[in-house]
């Protein structure tokens, strides 16, 4: 039988978990309750109608109900529950890349890093996004959400090329 990627019976390897990758989950559970407490908060204060939508210097242009808000939560927080279980399952991960047998375990440890990192920047982004929709109520700057986003959006980009060429590398010099 030719071996299919959901038959999970012939690869019980796990991928190793250092302190660093424990800081990294720890903290990303902390931005996302962080998030959830704020969202709570940012929409029992918000008016009817709150901006959704930004052009790219941060200026609405977009409008909906405030229900938004919960919505929104919901996206985020399943993306960061998709990406935190991509660090245990590497096979959730489609990357480009042979794993090799001699660093097989460098290379998963790095998946999980990677997807651990950008498990935080999603809820920088869920931050990033709620407070730019609060931000005429606040009187944050939309400057700022606006540069938190970008910022936010770079780590996650910067994280997956930098960790996929990582991988490779690491791959190609093994013999």
């Amino acid at each position: 039988m030719k071996y299919k990627f959901w038959d999970v019976s012939r690869d019980r390897r796990k991928a190793p978990v250092t302190k660093s990758d424990r800081l990294l989950e720890w903290v990303a559970l902390f931005i996302a309750v962080v998030a959830l407490v704020l969202t709570g908060v940012l929409y029992a204060k918000a008016p009817e109608v709150v901006p959704s939508h930004f052009n790219a210097m941060g200026e609405a242009n977009g409008w909906s109900g405030k229900s938004i808000y919960w919505i929104m939560a919901v996206v985020f927080v399943v993306g960061m529950l998709i990406t935190a279980a991509a660090a245990y399952n590497r096979k959730m991960v489609n990357l480009p890349i042979r794993l090799k047998e001699p660093v097989f375990y460098r290379q998963i440890g790095l998946i999980g890093r990677m997807c651990r990192i950008m498990t935080l920047s999603m809820g920088c982004i869920w931050l990033a996004v709620i407070l730019s929709m609060s931000s005429g109520f606040l009187g944050i700057p939309s400057w700022a959400c606006a540069v938190m986003f970008a910022a936010s959006l770079l780590l996650m980009l910067g994280t997956a090329f930098f960790y996929t060429l990582k991988i490779w590398w690491i791959g190609r010099n093994c013999n």
